[in-house]
């Protein structure tokens, strides 16, 4: 998938590729691509069958204490927790207010509101406040529950029959192929740890694949649609907004405006049906954003964490104590490494390029930054199963390793997330360097001007 821009397609003279074995133009191809991703899900079958049985065993001994009033903890305290606070929140008016602290967009709570319906009898009977929800008390009496299974297991339903249905349009007529690259995103690791926290990030990626199968359609009413699901994509989850990317790239500026528009009145008027409105909302994310010494957190896969962990924990290992403004400078950090991937995705002419440069900045920019973020790396998976006979024979190797660690699960339960965010920062930044080196951004400014002084002469 991503390490696919090493090598120069696009380039015009294309240098150092033709002493790579290429595949030749015949059905092996075809073969070669479905032996890959055939032995990519089985690789995940097989780890799934393993953690899914072992996890089920853990629920069904976690419900059979909670009837029997043992008191028998979490050992994981947050799992299903986001589902449980973003539900809690859609039904209470005072989501925002310092003691329940919720950090989701009024849109989010919308969203999820009929769900919350479902089990609503449930959620009067708790107290989600931080410091509850900290440690997954509320969360073990709604596992109680039948009701809250009901409105889970429903709610994941749809979101996975939406992102099948999206995924096979977007790679093409080959049914199987779709349906194969399906069970592979289902079965990796970020969609698992997604559907583990209960996190609302899948609506999100929803939102962002409907953008990408409709913004250069033919029809007028799809492309807006695609513009506003951008938009929805932006207020649920803030990081999909570098998807404009594509707009800016086809130089659609008026669509872009429009976008910023839809965002900003989706981010404000769902708000005013809570207490605290926007004000509470912007607060209680940047508490989030800022607090609880998040950069040094292991599963924090952002860039500003990384440079924070190579500086922390040997400090700490010394007992010197780091100074305010560190976090700061790896924050400035991070959006300069946003600066940087946001003009290389703009320019490229390269589509893969700019879907790995997007999950690069997605992943990596902001501050707070979880392992499920990496979700978004279907949009680079499919473009290059897509792309595929364009490919060397050795990129696809190198392809299909880079997939087994992002997507093989046990190597984040043993908490190796720093090797996910080396690994992108590596990947963003050579991807900007062959962008630069090759070109693209003169041509780009280039294409600019002259589109401006063809304007310039209508008026």
């Amino acid at each position: 998938m991503l390490l696919q821009f090493y090598y120069n397609r696009n380039s015009r003279d294309g240098e150092g590729r033709e002493n790579m074995k290429k595949f030749p133009l015949d059905g092996s191809v075809f073969e070669e691509k479905d032996k890959l991703i055939s032995l990519l899900k089985n690789i995940l079958l097989f780890t799934a069958a393993i953690g899914g049985g072992a996890a089920l065993i853990y629920l069904l001994y976690l419900a059979a204490n909670a009837y029997a009033g043992t008191g028998v903890k979490f050992f994981y305290p947050r799992i299903f927790c986001d589902f449980a606070q973003v539900a809690y929140c859609s039904v209470c008016k005072d989501a925002y207010s310092p003691e329940i602290g919720s950090s989701y967009s009024a849109l989010s709570l919308f969203i999820l509101a009929p769900f919350a319906l479902i089990f609503k009898k449930d959620l009067d009977k708790i107290e989600y406040v931080v410091e509850s929800a900290e440690w997954g008390v509320p969360n073990m009496q709604l596992m109680s529950s039948w009701r809250f299974w009901v409105a889970f297991l429903l709610f994941y339903a749809i979101c996975f029959a939406a992102l099948f249905f999206l995924i096979r349009r977007l790679v093409g007529k080959n049914t199987d192929e779709g349906r194969n690259i399906f069970w592979i995103f289902l079965l990796s690791a970020p969609a698992l740890y997604a559907v583990i926290r209960g996190n609302m990030i899948l609506t999100s990626l929803i939102f962002a694949l409907i953008f990408l199968n409709w913004y250069k359609d033919e029809s007028i009413w799809k492309r807006e649609l695609a513009i506003l699901s951008l938009a929805v994509s932006g207020v649920l989850k803030l990081y999909p907004l570098f998807f404009c990317a594509f707009l800016l790239h086809d130089k659609k500026w008026f669509g872009t405006a429009r976008m910023f528009f839809y965002f900003i009145l989706l981010y404000l008027l769902p708000s005013l049906a809570y207490n605290g409105g926007i004000s509470g909302y912007l607060e209680n994310l940047f508490g989030f954003a800022v607090g609880g010494n998040r950069l040094s957190y292991l599963g924090n896969i952002s860039f500003a964490s990384l440079i924070y962990k190579i500086v922390y924990y040997p400090t700490k290992w010394l007992g010197v104590v780091l100074p305010g403004w560190v976090d700061i400078l790896c924050m400035a950090l991070g959006f300069l490494l946003l600066l940087m991937f946001a003009v290389a995705a703009v320019v490229t002419d390269d589509t893969l390029k700019r879907a790995i440069l997007s999950i690069c900045a997605i992943a990596l920019v902001p501050p707070v930054s979880y392992f499920y973020v990496m979700i978004f790396s279907l949009i680079p998976f499919m473009e290059y199963f897509r792309e595929f006979e364009q490919h060397a024979v050795a990129e696809n190797k190198q392809c299909f390793a880079f997939c087994v660690l992002l997507f093989f699960y046990p190597l984040y339960i043993i908490s190796l997330y720093p090797l996910c965010a080396i690994a992108l920062v590596f990947l963003g930044i050579v991807a900007c360097v062959k962008i630069f080196r090759q070109g693209e951004f003169g041509r780009y400014m280039s294409d600019l001007k002259k589109q401006f002084r063809k304007e310039e002469k209508r008026q």
